[in-house]
């Protein structure tokens, strides 16, 4: 299904950034969700949940470095805060999801565009 297509007005409004992963748990209250807390070169990291347990073990990506969308507005899942978003490739229906990753050394909060 296609979108509706934006200005670039519309998709330079969004910041991505470099993350780091820095911790990955369970969900306690959602068996699809996973729980990240990523670098993004702020101060404190970032807690940002993700429905993609079914493709990632939580051991697995730590220290990955990750597209993150960095001014998404704040949403509670299952009583638990996300302050962002993890960018994912996926096929069509979900049946496999990869997250987007930096494969060179770049410092976490680096800018993407």
């Amino acid at each position: 299904m296609e979108k509706e297509k934006i200005n670039f007005e519309d998709f330079d409004k969004i910041e991505f950034r470099l993350g780091i992963i820095k911790e990955c748990f369970k969900h306690p209250n959602a068996d699809r969700l996973l729980v990240f807390k990523v670098d993004i070169g702020e101060e404190k990291t970032r807690q940002i949940i993700s429905s993609i347990s079914e493709f990632y073990k939580p051991e697995d990506v730590i220290n990955k470095r990750v597209v993150v969308v960095a001014n998404l507005k704040k949403a509670i899942f299952r009583g638990m805060e996300s302050d962002g978003m993890l960018m994912c490739a996926s096929l069509p229906n979900d049946e496999d999801v990869e997250l987007l990753t930096i494969t060179k050394d770049f410092k976490a909060g680096s800018i993407i565009n």
